[in-house]
């Protein structure tokens, strides 16, 4: 499991300092643009939820429609309508998400508030129902799927170790854009090759557009990979980039590094600043920067 990696520890353990992969937002966000772009010029807004459910009732019908898990069920509602007619089922890894998150609420509420309001109880069971029922059959359809994403999911829901190498031959190939990806297999690989791990997590940090998108765990994880391998350059250089990025550490750790091991501080603290220089520009490129020579 990808576990969030935020604050900083002095003994991390690596198999942890990975954050989770992408949930929703950006992936149905896109799928959404994407529809909303493909309707032409005269729809300059989106419908309401409203509007789409007067207009198409069985998107709507199987959800539960009291004042609880508005948010949730918006984002089903939405992919629904935008991909009604899609023949690529890459929308259908968000949609199994926001039915994840939907679920979560409507158990929650139904728990909550069933002694209350029973006579509110039918309409978020049928939201369960509902929910269950499409996890289940959005999991059948997909189980084969070759999206990365949706392979992602089956590897990490069901253990399934074919979905998991569809994964894997996919983020190790030269396709991949989203650097996500990339952390999620370098999450696997740091079990039993390091060396593997760290070449991923460059390739990761080479993909970023933006440097406020990137995941400050990979700092962490390419420093904990150095102080197991008694590799404490590597190990001092990424605490270095790390404090560039995460307020909350300070450079007691690493000073402590350069003192313990008499380490070049002069040198690794001009590396630090050209990878820091290369992040900011999206111009990360561990070759040029002579990264296998630490």
């Amino acid at each position: 499991m990808l576990i969030s990696f935020k604050t900083p520890m002095k003994t991390p353990k690596t198999e942890r300092l990975f954050s989770k992969f992408p949930t929703k937002g950006p992936i149905a966000t896109l799928l959404l643009v994407a529809a909303t772009t493909l309707t032409g010029c005269d729809d300059l807004f989106e419908p309401t939820i409203s509007e789409i459910c007067e207009s198409n009732s069985e998107i709507c019908l199987d959800l539960s429609l009291d004042a609880r898990c508005r948010a949730e069920r918006a984002e089903i509602i939405r992919l629904r309508y935008y991909n009604q007619d899609s023949k690529d089922e890459a929308y259908k890894y968000p949609l199994l998400l926001n039915f994840e998150e939907y679920l979560t609420c409507v158990e929650e509420v139904q728990h909550i508030e069933h002694v209350k309001r029973k006579g509110k109880e039918a309409t978020r069971l049928k939201g369960v129902i509902t929910a269950q029922r499409e996890i289940k059959r959005l999991s059948r359809e997909t189980k084969n799927s070759l999206d990365p994403y949706l392979s992602y999911y089956h590897w990490t829901r069901y253990n399934d170790k074919d979905a998991f190498h569809r994964f894997e031959r996919y983020a190790a190939s030269n396709r991949v854009s989203d650097p996500k990806l990339l952390v999620a297999l370098a999450s696997v690989q740091i079990k039993s090759d390091p060396e593997r791990t760290i070449d991923t997590l460059y390739r990761a940090l080479s993909l970023y557009t933006n440097s406020d998108d990137i995941d400050v765990s990979i700092f962490y994880s390419l420093a904990s990979m150095g102080m197991s391998s008694d590799n404490h350059r590597l190990a001092y250089v990424w605490y270095g980039v790390a404090e560039n990025y995460d307020e909350r550490i300070n450079e007691t750790q690493r000073e402590h590094l350069g003192q313990k091991y008499a380490l070049p501080v002069e040198i690794l603290d001009s590396i630090v600043d050209e990878i820091v220089s290369s992040l900011n520009s999206t111009t990360f490129n561990a070759a040029s920067l002579k990264l296998d020579k630490l």
